[in-house]
């Protein structure tokens, strides 16, 4: 008997740019803070700014401060809180990045991320770390799948408590909390503004369909044509005899 050999062919695909990219260089900057840079400098550019009775205070002269409103969702003080914030968005971030689009996708982190860091150098005393607006804006946007069809999931109230429970065992005060809550909601907010659902159209008009959705509409086509009489029962107008004329009354 001749061995049948078996080719596994599997194409590397970098399939959520934006999800991944963002993985990779929150990882990235938590590595070198552990085991290269240990003087604490990057603790400080990894975190955002606070009101002028905190630690890192929002000074309009210095540009470092616009910096930190951005680059403190990259950082984090735990490797714990890291992993599970980047689980979860490593969970949520492929599909919702399929569903707008990454640039949209992009659009939202800075909202969310922009948000929360102004918020938190108005009205906290105590700065910042981490992709927690992200992972917000994540979790509302799944939901507002629900919503667009006139329901409302349970699991998103309790994917809600529960991340608001383990943000209060991690040492996150109320403030933070809303903070971080508030920040993500205004970014998948954003979603409103683009329809999913155009941009399939768009896709389908513009010839733009992946390979398999070529292939299922071709099937569904050939389907429906008169040629294909393999699936259907034999009927008059099936028979092959030639129709020379027909008489109407």
């Amino acid at each position: 008997m001749s061995k049948k050999k078996f080719k596994i062919n599997l194409k590397v695909s970098y399939d959520a740019p934006v999800t991944l990219s963002f993985v990779i260089i929150c990882a990235v900057l938590f590595l070198l803070n552990s085991f290269v840079i240990k003087n604490g400098s990057m603790e400080k550019i990894l975190a955002s700014p606070t009101t002028q009775a905190g630690a890192l205070p929002f000074i309009v002269k210095q540009p470092l401060s616009y910096i930190r409103l951005l680059l403190y969702i990259f950082g984090a003080g735990d490797g714990s809180v890291l992993i599970t914030n980047l689980i979860l968005i490593m969970l949520l971030g492929p599909a919702m990045e399929e569903r707008y689009g990454s640039v949209i996708i992009g659009i939202m982190i800075f909202v969310s991320a922009l948000f929360a860091g102004v918020l938190n150098a108005c009205f906290c005393v105590e700065s910042l770390q981490g992709a927690v607006p992200v992972v917000c804006m994540m979790i509302f946007l799944n939901a507002f799948m629900s919503f667009s069809k006139k329901t409302f999931p349970l699991s998103f109230a309790a994917v809600i408590i529960l991340f608001i429970f383990l943000e209060i065992f991690t040492g996150a005060g109320a403030v933070k909390i809303i903070i971080c809550i508030a920040g993500g909601l205004c970014g998948s907010l954003f979603a409103f503004l683009t329809s999913p659902k155009v941009k399939a159209s768009k896709k389908t008009s513009g010839g733009l369909l992946s390979r398999a959705e070529k292939i299922a509409y071709a099937e569904e086509i050939d389907s429906q044509s008169p040629r294909n009489k393999k699936n259907k029962t034999p009927s008059y107008d099936d028979d092959e005899t030639t129709v020379v004329g027909t008489l109407k009354f």
